[in-house]
């Protein structure tokens, strides 16, 4: 994780003023604010989010996205009670809870490997008179695809022609290493900006997935609305780690450590073990923390007898579907690459059949 931020947080916490150790604001540190704001103007110059009314700290991506939803269901359902959420599968597990937190109802879009490219016509065709909001992830866990310009084009185009709100979850956005892709955001589409929550995290943006920061972008109204739901579930985040955050951001220069460019390499050093040693074929992935590959077999029996071969630790794809019939047919699995470059290499080792006498006693290799 980024000594920066860790150095700073630890004077935050050791010398700063009596304050660093309190609650902060609920909405968060102006101080960290200041720099998201300063960051994304950097990374997508044209516009700029407001610190003071248009960003909202809040206690991980996951506590931010629960926000996000309760914002935009709680205004949709004012106008009308459309409390449907139209979410792409396979999906991340959580989002169910944070449907249910807000409360909502999903109403599921499938999505096809190997590509998972959003089908415009099956998205059309989900919106019904209940429908008040679309939640997009990209790049997208678990199946590393990022949206292109067309598909944010049709998202967009619905959620016009339906005043429909989005909640677009890009946590990944620093992780993007396809050939010639770049993250985009569904907020800069024409027509998106006033009607869109982005939802990112530092925990993923400089690997402290354990100080639980992130924080929700939107339009005024729609960030006043998440920092309430915000207040209601955490009240702020840890104030110390804040600081520490903020440091960071101030150092950014938007390379974020090289992180795309070790998962890019991970992912290819993964896909060539999976389908020379064990015959998988491997789903087409532009970004993101994931490899999903097709074993062939249903996804439980593989990772059960992967684990049992091998000692290599994978999740069964079934898990990130809402239909149940789903889970007897699915033959996707989801491995991690979001690891040091020496734990894929044992990885791909245990997989070719030679892992040592000390990894075997040692146990799994979890992906």
């Amino acid at each position: 994780g980024s000594l920066t931020a860790r150095q700073a947080a630890a004077e935050a916490l050791l010398v700063g003023s009596a304050a660093a150790n309190q609650y902060s604001a609920p909405a968060g540190l102006l101080e960290l604010r200041e720099e998201v704001s300063r960051l994304y103007a950097r990374l997508y110059p044209g516009d700029a989010y407001d610190p003071a009314s248009e960003v909202v700290i809040c206690t991980s991506g996951q506590e931010s996205l629960n926000a996000a939803l309760r914002a935009c269901v709680s205004e949709q359902v004012s106008r009308g009670g459309r409390d449907g959420v139209i979410v792409f599968e396979p999906y991340f597990p959580f989002t169910q809870g944070a449907l249910d937190n807000a409360p909502a109802v999903m109403q599921p879009v499938r999505t096809h490997a190997p590509g998972f490219a959003i089908d415009a016509a099956a998205l059309r065709a989900a919106v019904t008179p209940r429908t008040g909001t679309v939640l997009l992830n990209s790049p997208h866990n678990p199946t590393g695809h990022v949206a292109s310009e067309a598909e944010l084009a049709a998202v967009a185009e619905v959620c016009v022609e339906h005043d429909l709100l989005a909640v677009s979850d890009e946590v990944y956005e620093h992780a993007v290493f396809g050939e010639g892709c770049r993250h985009r955001r569904l907020c800069d589409v024409p027509g998106m900006r006033g009607r869109t929550i982005t939802v990112s995290s530092a925990g993923k943006l400089f690997s402290l997935t354990g100080w639980r920061v992130a924080w929700a972008l939107a339009p005024a109204r729609l960030a006043t609305a998440v920092a309430s739901a915000h207040t209601n579930l955490t009240y702020s985040a840890p104030t110390p780690l804040q600081a520490g955050i903020a440091a960071a951001l101030r150092e950014e220069d938007g390379s974020f450590g090289g992180v795309a460019q070790l998962f890019g390499a991970n992912f290819e050093l993964l896909a060539t073990a999976l389908r020379e040693h064990r015959g998988l074929t491997v789903c087409d992935a532009q970004g993101g923390y994931f490899l999903v590959a097709d074993a062939g077999v249903p996804d439980i029996d593989f990772v059960r007898s992967l684990a049992a071969e091998c000692g290599v630790v994978c999740t069964p794809m079934s898990v990130f579907y809402a239909d149940q019939d789903q889970s007897e047919s699915c033959t996707l699995v989801r491995f991690t690459i979001c690891k040091s470059r020496e734990h894929i290499h044992r990885a791909c080792a245990a997989l070719a059949g030679r892992r040592g006498r000390r990894e075997r006693v040692a146990g799994t290799l979890e992906m």
